[in-house]
């Protein structure tokens, strides 16, 4: 059973269109798109798949996510492990049998090979959607509760009567091994692989959860309440990082042959209230500065749009390292990190953040 529950009155839908939405816009929009990659840490050509999900969102920003799903005889259960029933049961939902794989959209029967995904996002993309979905994702760190609210939005009518919601939640920066990691240097330190947009748990059922009226001009929101686990997987669980967390959640139109739901209508990223502290260390890419090289060895750069005004480098736990640079202009400067231990940090400049590879 999932740690779940709903708020009181989450269950009923609007289904007037009224100025009742917070988040999702009730504009006609095109989709969004999904791509589930298929994947697991003894898999030598996965590492290749991952960077070409990489380039696809990095292409769409803020149209295209990836979920990567570790699963299958490829994804071994030692430490790190990334194994979850859900992802299991999605794997085996979509017939996959080669490594790496992936369902974009979830627009076929099963899996797909990495070299189709391109063609298959440009073509999801340009197809207009039949409801828009947004909504937010509030963590207490203190109690670890997530508050999620989702909105969906129809501008047209379904065929189907009954559509399918899924939340997922995703975690970043799990270090551990990967064969063939070395072809995917941008994520291969030391050794030792970052491996990114991990699916942790599903948040609804595997397979969504029902949603109805899919009618054009029906407003419907869902809130939960989930208590992030401290970790994940057994054996060898994953501590569950509340600073690398993101939750993706996307509607599929109608179950098929062995329960999967299929094909996906929309997906978005749920927004993170804290985010939008501008003290937040996870207001990363917001910021008009630029870091580089990234990757880095010795020193990192920084040239700004704006006046430095500060600058502090903090590690993944959110503690300060360095607050001073190096021959500082008014708009760049130089930060020596050589002494810094390989791994994933966060740069800040006048309260925004980027991420950076220390290697």
């Amino acid at each position: 059973m999932k740690k779940i529950s709903l708020l009181a009155g989450a269950l009923l839908a609007c289904f007037m269109q009224v100025n009742a939405q917070d988040f999702v816009s009730t504009e006609p929009q095109n989709k969004n798109v999904l791509i589930e990659e298929f994947t697991g840490r003894n898999c030598g050509y996965c590492p290749d798949g991952h960077v070409i999900a990489n380039q696809i969102c990095h292409n769409n920003p803020d149209r295209v996510w990836a979920m990567n799903i570790h699963a299958g005889g490829f994804s071994p259960t030692s430490l790190p492990n990334l194994n979850t029933t859900d992802g299991t049961a999605i794997c085996n939902g979509f017939a996959v049998t080669g490594f790496p794989a992936g369902v974009v959209n979830r627009s076929t029967p099963n899996s797909i090979d990495r070299g189709q995904w391109a063609a298959k996002t440009n073509q999801e993309l340009a197809m207009q959607a039949v409801c828009n979905v947004a909504g937010q994702a509030v963590i207490n760190p203190a109690t670890r509760l997530a508050t999620i609210t989702v909105e969906i939005y129809y501008t047209g009518d379904n065929a189907e009567s009954t559509n399918y919601l899924t939340v997922a939640m995703l975690q970043d920066s799990i270090w551990g091994s990967q064969a063939g990691g070395s072809m995917n240097p941008e994520q291969y330190v030391g050794g030792q692989y970052c491996h990114m947009h991990i699916l942790r748990d599903i948040i609804t059922d595997t397979w969504g959860e029902a949603i109805s009226p899919t009618t054009a001009g029906t407003l419907i929101t869902k809130t939960f309440k989930y208590t992030i686990p401290e970790s994940i997987g057994d054996p060898n669980g994953v501590d569950v990082d509340l600073n690398n967390l993101h939750f993706l959640a996307f509607v599929s139109e109608k179950h098929e042959s062995g329960g999967k739901t299929m094909p996906i209508l929309n997906v978005c990223e749920l927004s993170d209230k804290e985010n939008e502290d501008e003290d937040s260390l996870d207001d990363v890419n917001a910021a008009s500065f630029n870091v580089y090289p990234n990757p880095v060895k010795d020193e990192i750069r920084i040239s700004s749009e704006e006046m430095i005004e500060n600058i502090a480098i903090y590690n993944i736990n959110g503690q300060q390292l360095i607050a001073d640079c190096q021959n500082p202009t008014a708009n760049s400067c130089a930060v020596n990190v050589s002494n810094l231990n390989p791994g994933v940090y966060f740069i800040k400049v006048n309260g925004k953040a980027q991420k950076f590879v220390k290697q």
